[in-house]
């Protein structure tokens, strides 16, 4: 792989963590339960915790 494909993997990777979080985002603040959220987006508790704030 190319320094060029590692670092528009990396920017791919970036971007899909990104919408991850406000995908979260916004369930938590539709009132999704925490596990519903935690299963559907993969995210720990801890990452979740941090949105909250």
């Amino acid at each position: 792989m190319t320094i060029a494909e590692q670092l528009e993997q990396k920017g791919i990777e970036k971007g899909e963590r990104e919408a991850t979080l406000k995908i979260a985002k916004a369930m938590l603040e539709n009132g999704v339960e925490l596990g519903i959220v935690m299963r559907s987006t993969g995210l720990s508790e801890e990452e979740l915790a941090k949105l909250r704030h």
